[in-house]
Order: C-alpha cells, then structure tokens, then sequence
C-alpha cells in the first residue's frame, strides 16, 4: 500500500469536509423563519386596480387568514398570499385556515412537508383541493473579488383553483424582491395577470417568466468577466486564470440547471393530467417562458464553453513553458557535455596519465571549458536547434551568425 504523505493526507481530509458540507446544505430542509412576513394582495383580471395588506408578525398574519378563509369568492378578483420565510406553526395554520386537503395522488407528503422539504427539480404534486409547485429562484450574491456568484433559492407555489387563490412561500428574506415588483404590477392592475379573463395560473407563469428575465443580466454579467479574462490572457498569459475561469464556470453550471429546471417545470404545467391549468392563454405564456428558458441554457452553454477554450489556452501554455524548460535544461547539458567528458577522463585513477603532472594542466582545462562550450553552441546555432528558443540571442555570438546568414541571401 503506498504511504501517504501529510500533504496528501490534509487535501484528502478537506476533500471529504468539503463533500460533508456540500451534501449535507443540499439535502437540507428550507430553514424556518420566526416571523415569516406575509402580503396579502387582492387584484382583479378585468383591467380594475387591486389592493395589498402586509403583516409583519405572527398574530396579525393569523387574523388576517382567518378573515382570508372565512371570505367568498368574488367574480373577476384573484387572491395572492405571498410570504417572505416560513415556519412550521404558519404554514399549519395556512394549510387549517384555506382548508388544504390531504394529498390525491397517494403521496406521503402533506403541503407543510412538501413547503420545507429541499427539493432537488421543479416539483408538482396535485392535492384534494389544490397544486403544489416547486421551483429555484437565482439571486446574485457577494461577488468573490470581481466574480458574481449566484445562489438558488427555493420559491414553493400553492394554486387553490376553486377560491383562486395562490399563496407562494420564498425562503430568502428581502423587501425588495421580484415578488414586490410584481406586487406593484397587479395593484396597478398592469400587468398580464390583469386582463380580463386572465386565468388565476397566469400569475405561477408570470412569477416563472420574471425569475428567468432576472437570470439573464446575471449571465451576461459572467459572460462580461470571461471577456475580461480573454483580454488579460492576450495581454499577458499565466496559470493563475485557471482559478478564476473555474469559478465562472461553476456559476453558470448553477445557472444552467436553473434553466433545465424551469423547463421541466413548464413541460409539467403543458402536461397537466387532471385539467388543473385548462386554459390556452396559461399554456401559451408557459410556452413562451420555456423557450426563454432554453435560451437561458444555450447563453450558459456558450459561456462554459467559453470557460473550456481558456482553460484550454491555460494548459497550452503551461505544456509550452514545461516543454521551453525542457529544452532549456537539454541544451544546457548538451553544452556541458565535452566538459563532462574532460572531467570524466582526467579524473581516471591510471597510474600512466602525463597531463596530470604538468603545470599548466589546471590552466589549459580552463581554456578548454569555455572553447569547447562556445563550439558546441554553434554547432546548435548552425543546425537551428536553437531558433526561437531561450538561448537564441539577439546578440553576441547568435546576432553574428544572422548577420552572416543575412549577407548570403
């Protein structure tokens, strides 16, 4: 078994941390929120402005489901239930207050399990009375010195169609989200959502289409930085691009799931077993955030591909400065060959050996070093083992012999 080394043995340890922690915050149920922060906004889809009440603690949120729960549907008016964060306790009284039923499809999750389970694709499960949607959110993060990191956060969607309403659950806590925006669209009464005889679902497509809108500028903020980095290679190569290239090239792969992953997502809504989304308008919109979608992926795929041809260029010019140091060390030794030789034959133990015993012995090896070092040169130079290479001098002996060349053109 061969030994290994502490260097070894520290890399091995922190590859397997390093894979600990990885699988262990992507198996990781969504983290709860204490006081999860609730908006309530009510819009209509005849073309009429809404309103939006929003609640900051536990026992408004509460009152105001119940007040939610207790009301009738009225005609041409939608209800969305929007949370930044959630806890356990909320989403059971959410779940008691809208009278969500148990699962129809024989699935061992409830909603409030389904709300914080981490779900690894987009997700679509069909309950007695509504659906449960999963999908990842993109949000840019803190950039790692200039590179823009981005991080998936999971979004969960309930679609109540019989009281049309949509309640949607957002782990990341922020007041300014796309949630809000989207807030101030159907208040306005400006957006899709609005027009009159807009399907309910249209606000799930919606949400979907903003979240990859938003994608966009993040990936051609990577592609802005690899340019960057193309540039500076031209400008001066060196190995240190490699790191930086790498990182990239993680965001987008991130980035690229995302984009299959909503993909996925449409194809389920497009699919649509039990006529939940009947609706063209609904199908219609989803098909166009899946071509989005696409698009997303094939900008992604560009840029990794991109990534891949510096990497490239990174390893050709390490291969070249290993091979340039190669060849410097061959021809050095090829110098000190006739030297080797002398020092090898003078230094025989024979007892007959009459150049040892002169006293200009020492002074002719001297003089013989730098001649025949300087004949094995140009013998090199003669045969143009040294063109373009390190030892190729500008001037000197090298710049003597183009002249010469020069001259017999």
């Amino acid at each position: 078994m061969k030994h290994q080394t502490k260097s070894e043995t520290r890399k091995l340890e922190r590859f397997e941390q390093m894979q600990l922690e990885y699988f262990s915050t992507r198996d990781a149920d969504v983290e709860q929120t204490p006081t999860p922060e609730m908006h309530y906004t009510v819009y209509r889809n005849d073309g009429g402005a809404g309103t939006t009440t929003t609640t900051k603690n536990n026992a408004d949120s509460m009152n105001l489901l119940s007040k939610i729960g207790k009301e009738t549907r009225k005609e041409n008016t939608i209800r969305w239930l929007h949370f930044n964060g959630m806890n356990e306790m909320m989403m059971n009284y959410v779940c008691d207050a809208l009278k969500l039923g148990a699962s129809a499809v024989g699935g061992e999750m409830d909603t409030t399990k389904c709300v914080f389970h981490r779900h690894k694709d987009a997700a679509v499960r069909h309950f007695d009375s509504h659906v449960y949607v999963s999908m990842q959110l993109i949000d840019r993060e803190e950039c790692d010195g200039d590179i823009p990191l981005v991080s998936d956060e999971q979004v969960s969607f309930i679609y109540h169609p019989e009281k049309a309403i949509v309640i949607s659950v957002c782990e990341d806590v922020d007041e300014e989200s796309d949630f809000t925006a989207l807030t101030r669209l159907l208040v306005e009464g400006e957006s899709r959502c609005n027009v009159d005889g807009a399907h309910p679902g249209i606000l799930l497509a919606m949400m979907a289409d903003k979240f990859v809108d938003d994608a966009y500028p993040v990936a051609e903020e990577l592609g802005d930085y690899l340019e960057v980095l193309s540039q500076a290679m031209v400008a001066r190569e060196s190995i240190s691009f490699s790191q930086p290239v790498d990182k990239v090239r993680m965001q987008l792969w991130r980035m690229r799931r995302f984009a299959i992953r909503v993909r996925r997502l449409c194809e389920a809504y497009e699919e649509d077993a039990l006529g939940v989304f009947d609706d063209e308008s609904f199908k219609e919109y989803v098909g166009k955030v899946s071509k989005q979608a696409d698009g997303l992926e094939s900008v992604c795929e560009m840029y990794i591909g991109r990534c891949l041809s510096i990497l490239q260029r990174v390893e050709v010019y390490q291969e070249q400065r290993t091979n340039e140091t190669l060849f410097l060390l061959t021809i050095v030794t090829t110098l000190m060959v006739p030297v080797e030789f002398l020092t090898g034959m003078w230094g025989m133990n024979f007892v007959n050996m009459p150049d040892l015993e002169t006293s200009w012995g020492y002074f002719m090896f001297l003089a013989l070093v730098p001649f025949l070092m300087g004949t094995s040169y140009i013998l090199l130079k003669v045969n143009g083992y040294l063109d373009d290479s390190p030892l190729d001098w500008s001037c000197g002996l090298g710049g003597l012999f183009k002249s010469k060349e020069g001259k017999k053109d």
